[in-house]
């Protein structure tokens, strides 16, 4: 949780001062809700919210033959889960009362009873004109680090799990962005999580990905810095190869970029 509060603030510029923290002993139940509570009542309708929840997930089988999924805090008790843990039907619910214009779950926990809209599959000719039309619109997105039955992989080599490493992985080092126009959206982080925690955790957990409401927005990532870097490399290559590619990365730099940071501030 630190790393990825350290990364939201150096790379992206989120405020320090506009970030909970919760951790060990004070990750009780009630805790975890004021937080939400606090994201519900101060985020207004062009903010963006990131909840990161790392720690234990439990799938409830209902006797319908579905399942509900729970967040375990600190203070919770498998035993009695109604009680003492977070369903995710009611996280789901404070972030469709909230005004934020989007919100994005990344949460490093297996359970069942995901109810999601499948991602739109990533295209590679996504355009700038595409990207302002998905951050004009709401969005609700998650990302789990696996499904039912599935257990979070950890090693000490790592310092995290599989899917806490791959985020920090996928957006300090701009990995994630595969099909490199500048900017990493949601579906494109949850596509890149899916692939490389699979494989890191050698096929014993698969990230989940999607919508849990009928907003089509999206949560979009941008670093300026990589951009300009992204421009000079390519302006290089497309001198031998494809002129086109530099025109279209120059779009990105100039008011594109500009307009992209007024609509989602």
């Amino acid at each position: 949780a630190i790393a990825v509060k350290e990364m939201l603030v150096n790379k992206y510029g989120f405020k320090e001062t506009n970030i909970k923290l919760i951790t060990d002993e004070e990750a009780t139940k009630d805790n975890i809700l004021k937080g939400f509570s606090d994201i519900l009542t101060q985020a207004k309708e062009k903010d963006r919210v990131v909840v990161f929840y790392a720690g234990h997930g439990e799938t409830y089988k209902l006797p319908s033959g579905g399942d509900m999924g729970y967040l375990i805090p600190v203070d919770g008790n498998l035993d009695n889960l109604y009680l003492s843990s977070i369903p995710m039907k009611s996280v789901y619910d404070i972030a469709d009362m909230s005004y934020a214009k989007h919100i994005l779950y990344l949460v490093d926990a297996c359970y069942g009873g995901l109810t999601l809209s499948t991602t739109r599959g990533l295209k590679k000719d996504i355009t700038p004109e595409y990207i302002k039309k998905m951050t004009r619109e709401r969005g609700r997105q998650v990302i789990t680090a696996g499904g039912k039955g599935e257990q979070v992989m950890e090693k000490a080599e790592w310092g995290h799990s599989a899917f806490t490493l791959n985020i920090l992985r996928g957006l300090e080092d701009w990995t994630a962005d595969t099909n490199l126009d500048g900017f990493i959206t949601a579906e494109e982080l949850g596509l890149f999580l899916k692939h490389r925690v699979t494989k890191d955790s050698d096929n014993q957990q698969t990230p989940i990905s999607g919508r849990f409401t009928s907003h089509e927005g999206e949560f979009v990532f941008i670093n300026n810095v990589n951009i300009e870097k992204q421009i000079i490399n390519i302006s290089t290559d497309s001198e031998k190869e494809n002129v086109d590619n530099y025109k279209i990365y120059s779009l990105l730099t100039d008011s594109t970029v500009n307009d992209l940071k007024k609509e989602i501030e």
